[in-house]
């Protein structure tokens, strides 16, 4: 699994840049339980908050809708 912690010293910008596990899975139309199976499965690096909350950086997610339209259109 794919895991970092994020510090207190990471500033709000990348707040901004990091999605719940219910953000991520509204996006892709699947369950959270199916996000979380993708980040133990290393498809998605899963960071977690001091509270041990998941996020997931929006580039991740946007890289990995990209691989699944590439699947999709061979």
């Amino acid at each position: 699994m794919n895991v970092m912690a994020l510090s207190a010293t990471t500033g709000n910008h990348v707040d901004e840049d990091l999605m719940t596990r219910r953000q991520v899975a509204y996006l892709f139309r699947v369950t959270s339980s199916a996000v979380a199976i993708w980040a133990r499965r290393g498809r998605l690096p899963e960071l977690r908050t001091e509270a041990g909350r998941p996020r997931y950086r929006r580039a991740d997610v946007e890289a990995l809708m990209r691989r699944g339209l590439m699947r999709r259109t061979r």
